[in-house]
């Protein structure tokens, strides 16, 4: 009778081992798939607010855009010619809203504020051009600094007559009110955001209330910050950012877990990134992982029901998943439009979902209205690829492809591939074309993706040499109009002492300051390349409208703020070493009609500033 007892006391035992090891895994389990849920709704919960702080950043920046349209059309009444009513019209707009300056700029990119004092050219400004171009309002793509040296940004709205542009009103807001716009912390004291650039151009950041930040490159300071994998995160984040599309990661950053979390802002494609602890997450799934346990305690004799419930509710997860995929299958195929076309009649037919292209449900179109309607919204680069298809259809070529970029009606550009076939009918002497319209906007966008990577320099983000080359020859061979240009190539004095006696970390370094400071001093329309080592190049291009003289100075100029810049002084505890810069200049046509001639005689004046002391400046001298 022991003997039996103790072998029952034994499977007793081993009964509740099992047990409580069931348990203990059901537990372990249901615990790993609320804190995946509670991770979801933490995220989820991130993103709303940041979309809520996103709409309010849009509102703020498009009441300053609201203002500048409504001097705008003030302007309209104003002969922009007449000096006296031009001053008397500026006048009325200091103090309006937040901007620290006003001003008005011609079509020469003159710019004249309410004091009729003339201001700094911006006619080489990208939003200048953009401007006078689309017809649009603007907004600088980084932060500049004034006369004054102070940091701002700028806004512009075209001043129209007869539909045509004929100067633009421009206004400055100081940094000051950007970081005052910009400096709520909304999740925790240790959470800070910023605005950047599709190129990772930092705009605004509320990181340190002290401290400016800006036009620095978001990317480098992830990769500096980042230990594991750094290379994986920024590629992820510069296709999301390619691709227009909102998402996360997680990292450990400066030695903390962090989640950072993007979505575009609206405004020039710029995104906003929210940058926060992870320490905040795991505090409200601790908070309410509370809550759960203690309901589950409450309820535990009802497990039965809870794991039919969990059983449906996978069921219809699994429902949802296959509807979704099935929608995600029924999207794709409606970004592809049918189209026949009857030549003689001059009549269009699509089958598809015309709303993606067209903005309407209708299907059957004359063709003198579809040119006249949407035409005009083909990217003017790409106009000749409708002529090309019309031409091949009617003169009876059989098939024809092309990629074309086309301004949706949302305001965005996307790719897309029109292809067609000309079909005859004998019998009536009639010619039809049949053929499809498809989105390849994501495919285009990958390849330039590529494309981009392998022309990039990794360490600056500069050009690479074989880029550079390609580029200038490219220039030389298409100016048909003769446009002259100077080529610069920049060596840094005393780079070898970095490396040799500082290390290759700080040499680094000293190789990507010099490129942000180049950035800096020449304009986004200008080469700007790293050749290898501590060899920079940089081509200047000017218009034909400047005399000998300005461009003289213009090279003059450029080259001494190079000198003054690039001047630096890198250490560690032991040891300084002084970088300067020595530049050779030539300038195409007088000094060369080839890249080579310009490149060989560049860099033989670049030899004689290393010969007389190096820290300066020559042009070429036969």
């Amino acid at each position: 009778m022991r003997v039996k007892k103790n072998v029952r006391n034994y499977f007793l035992a081993i009964s509740i081992i099992i047990l409580v090891a069931l348990v203990s895994v059901s537990l372990f389990i249901f615990r790993k798939r609320i804190s995946s849920i509670l991770t979801d709704m933490s995220i989820n919960n991130i993103t709303d607010i940041q979309a809520i702080y996103t709409q309010s950043l849009q509102s703020k920046f498009f009441d300053q855009l609201n203002m500048l349209e409504s001097q705008a059309r003030y302007f309209e009444n104003v002969d922009l010619k007449d000096n006296a009513a031009l001053k008397k019209a500026i006048s009325s707009t200091k103090g309006i809203g937040d901007f620290k300056k006003i001003a008005v700029a011609n079509e020469d990119g003159d710019c004249f504020n309410y004091t009729g004092q003339t201001l700094s050219n911006i006619y080489n400004k990208p939003y200048f051009y953009d401007t006078f171009k689309t017809g649009n309002p603007q907004v600088s793509n980084r932060i500049e600094v004034d006369e004054n040296l102070e940091p701002i940004l700028t806004l512009t709205y075209p001043i129209k007559r007869k539909k045509s542009v004929e100067a633009l009103i421009t206004g400055t807001l100081s940094y000051s009110v950007l970081k005052d716009l910009f400096t709520i912390s909304l999740f925790s004291g240790d959470s800070y955001m910023y605005i950047v650039a599709i190129d990772g151009n930092v705009i605004l950041c509320n990181r340190d209330k002290k401290r400016n930040l800006y036009n620095i490159n978001l990317f480098d300071l992830v990769k500096n910050s980042v230990k594991n994998n750094p290379d994986t995160l920024i590629n992820k984040m510069r296709s999301d950012m390619i691709k227009n599309r909102s998402s996360f990661m997680t990292c450990d950053s400066d030695g903390v877990h962090k989640l950072f979390s993007y979505m575009p802002l609206g405004i020039n494609n710029w995104y906003i990134i929210s940058v926060v602890p992870y320490s905040y997450i795991l505090k409200q799934q601790f908070t309410i992982s509370i809550l759960v346990y203690a309901i589950l305690g409450i309820i535990i004799f009802t497990v039965i029901m809870f794991i039919c419930v969990v059983y449906t509710l996978f069921r219809m997860a699994s429902s949802i998943e296959k509807d979704n995929e099935r929608l995600t299958i029924a999207n794709s195929q409606n970004q592809t439009l049918i189209f026949e076309q009857d030549i003689q009649k001059q009549e269009i037919v699509f089958s598809g979902d015309t709303h993606f292209i067209l903005n309407t449900e209708r299907k059957n179109f004359p063709m003198d209205f579809i040119r006249n309607e949407y035409f005009k919204r083909i990217h003017p680069d790409d106009a000749s690829i409708m002529k090309d298809f019309r031409a091949a259809m009617e003169k009876g070529k059989g098939t024809y492809s092309g990629e074309f970029r086309y301004k949706t009606f949302k305001n965005e550009y996307i790719w897309l591939k029109i292809s067609g076939t000309l079909i005859k009918e004998d019998e009536e002497k009639r010619r039809k074309a049949i053929g499809t319209i498809t989105n390849v906007n994501s495919q285009v966008l990958h390849e330039q993706e590529l494309k981009s990577i392998a022309e990039v320099d990794k360490l600056t983000g500069l050009l690479n040499k074989t880029a550079m080359e390609q580029r200038i020859k490219q220039f030389l061979k298409t100016n048909l109009l003769g446009r002259r240009c100077a080529l610069f190539i920049v060596d840094l004095d005393n780079f070898k002492k970095v490396n040799d006696t500082l290390g290759h970390l700080i040499g680094d370094m000293a190789i990507t300051d010099t490129a942000k400071k180049l950035s800096l001093i020449f304009s986004e329309k200008d080469l700007i390349s790293r050749f290898g080592g501590d060899e920079f190049c940089i081509l200047l291009r000017f218009r034909n409208n400047l005399d000998e003289e300005t461009i003289t100075r213009i090279i003059k100029e450029k080259a001494q703020n190079m000198c003054t810049f690039l001047r630096e002084d890198y250490f560690d505890e032991k040891t300084t070493v002084s970088v300067s810069a020595s530049i050779g200049i030539a300038i195409f046509p007088e000094h060369g009609h080839s890249y080579e001639e310009i490149f060989k005689n560049a860099d033989k004046a670049l030899y004689n500033v290393k010969n007389s002391g190096k820290n300066g400046f020559r042009f070429y001298n036969e």
